[in-house]
């Protein structure tokens, strides 16, 4: 089953070490966004945006002959899924979307409008920031831990992956114009209208300690969405890549994909 696996904002492909083994049917290819792990920068003065996220997704695709695939996706990756289902449903089989989907965040009309001229001025000032140096991987890790809810397990791992060695020790290879505002953003009236393209059956694991910004949004996208399923699980935002989680999670999604019957058919 062909399948993309995508992975969260300021993370890296290594987001699926623990899960991608426990899906031995699929035909799995994880994928740095530009901007993130070994993936280059996008040029000088190019934002980053979900849109052209999508147009490398399709262009992958092309180049792997795959005409229809399946989706498994985090946080970040996750929302592009949820979009890139209903813009190309033609494309998509089946969407497993891991703690995010496509939502506002609550932001209102007028604040969309205000991140237009945010995410501007932030591009023009972009020579001015300069990543953190860090004396080790462990170090580097340890903050990870400490900014988010993740263990030291998960964060060594995309740190694996996400760091670079400089003059000192190590720092991101992450585009710190990633953190910048991100133009053009639709708002939940456009996000209603473009769900209700949705053809694949959809599989949103919720995360009940894990990232928050989406959930208020969830019977908006439930209404929205023909063939969207919903479960909730205990679990931080890096449900997938926790050791005591990824066990969990895995059946979800091998259940919804119904692997255990493409594996006996392969038998």
């Amino acid at each position: 089953m062909p399948t993309f696996a995508l992975h969260g904002w300021l993370d890296n492909a290594n987001t699926f070490d623990r899960l991608a083994p426990m899906l031995p049917e699929l035909d799995l290819v994880a994928l740095d966004f530009a901007g993130h792990g070994l993936s280059d920068h996008r040029p000088a003065g190019q934002h980053y945006h979900p849109l052209t996220d999508m147009q490398d997704i399709l262009a992958v695709a092309e180049q792997l002959g795959w005409r229809e695939f399946s989706l498994l996706g985090h946080s970040m990756g996750a929302a592009i899924a949820s979009e890139l289902a209903a813009t190309f449903p033609e494309k998509v089989v089946r969407a497993v979307f891991i703690d995010g989907f496509m939502a506002t965040g609550g932001a209102t009309a007028q604040e969309r409008l205000e991140q237009n001229r945010n995410a501007i001025e932030s591009m023009l000032n972009a020579h001015k920031k300069t990543p953190k140096i860090y004396p080790d991987l462990e170090t580097m890790a340890l903050r990870v831990t400490q900014a988010t809810d993740q263990s030291m397990a998960a964060a060594l791992t995309l740190v694996q992956r996400g760091h670079k060695i400089v003059e000192g020790g190590v720092t991101w290879r992450t585009d710190p114009r990633i953190r910048f505002a991100t133009p053009l953003r639709p708002t939940r009236e456009q996000i209603d209208l473009l769900l209700k393209n949705s053809t694949a059956p959809g599989l949103l694991l919720v995360a009940e300690q894990g990232d928050t910004w989406y959930q208020g949004e969830i019977d908006d996208a439930s209404a929205a969405h023909p063939h969207l399923t919903v479960e909730r699980m205990q679990g931080p935002h890096h449900i997938h890549l926790e050791p005591e989680h990824v066990d969990a999670v895995a059946r979800y999604v091998r259940d919804f994909l119904d692997l255990d019957a493409l594996s006996r058919e392969r038998a």
